[in-house]
């Protein structure tokens, strides 16, 4: 008999997965858009993630991210536990972090949470870009898209209207057509980005509306602050139903460049396959 790969959970047999339910103290969570499978433990106080083998590299830079940022001051999660299990799974545990999703608040609360939005945006993107060990270049991530869109990958619920009228193809050539203006743009405004900024991946305190942390970190790195600005403008419309124009004043951009932000408008969506 093993050790499951959690700290003081033994008795695993392999599966890591089917353990963690079968104690009783692991809920599963459904939400999510991958194949790494994710665990709530029964008094709420941590999550679990357990990958594949094809997702031990992306859970491995998910926790290393993870850990980087707690040593900020952007508050978030911490790493609690890691191991890499003989079946062929890595496991990533990790602290809960206290409060609710932004998507979750009430109407009344968002124009207060839009501010601190933009605000925790802004502390984020004013980190020390020399001190992060991580990048996520713009040619990489379109990189991903011509993968997804190579393999036919592209789920249409996460593009907006007008672009389900589109080949995933013609959608990908106009992106990669504005890839030297959105290159040119970024040169020298490099921030550490979480790289999916959007509304379920800030967490609030429902009473004070402070952002108690910031979750999801897989993507983060160093890029293009329009990366982070434009999915979360993308959300404030498509969630709260709210002209993001207030979010970007707040932020410090009250006059955006608005053809870069359609580039990562279009771009992210193509990511996810």
């Amino acid at each position: 008999m093993t050790n499951c790969p959690f700290t003081g959970l033994s008795g695993c047999r392999g599966d890591c997965c089917n353990w963690l339910v079968l104690t009783g103290e692991w809920v599963p969570v459904t939400s999510g858009e991958s194949d790494t499978k994710v665990y709530r433990r029964g008094d709420g106080a941590a999550y679990a993630k357990v990958a594949p083998a094809s997702g031990i590299d992306a859970l491995r830079g998910e926790r290393d991210r993870v850990a980087w940022l707690a040593g900020t001051g952007i508050p978030g999660a911490e790493v609690l536990e890691w191991s890499e299990s003989g079946d062929g799974r890595a496991c990533l545990v990790t602290s809960a972090v206290a409060g609710v999703a932004a998507v979750e608040l009430p109407p009344d609360a968002r124009p207060k949470a839009v501010e601190r939005l933009a605000g925790m945006l802004r502390r984020l993107h004013d980190l020390d870009v020399a001190a992060c060990p991580f990048v996520r270049p713009l040619g990489s991530v379109f990189g991903q898209a011509e993968d997804v869109v190579r393999r036919g990958a592209v789920n249409p619920q996460f593009l907006r209207d007008e672009w389900r009228r589109e080949r995933p193809e013609d959608l990908l050539a106009r992106l990669e057509s504005e890839l030297p203006y959105a290159e040119e743009r970024a040169a020298g405004d490099l921030v550490v980005c979480h790289g999916d900024a959007c509304l379920p991946n800030f967490l609030f305190d429902p009473d004070s509306l402070e952002i108690t942390g910031l979750i999801d970190l897989g993507r983060l790195g160093v890029a293009d602050r329009y990366a982070d600005l434009a999915l979360t403008a993308v959300q404030l419309v498509d969630e709260w139903d709210l002209d993001p124009a207030g979010f970007l004043t707040a932020y410090g951009l009250p006059d955006p460049d608005r053809r870069r932000l359609d580039v990562y408008m279009l771009l992210d969506p193509l990511t996810w396959g």
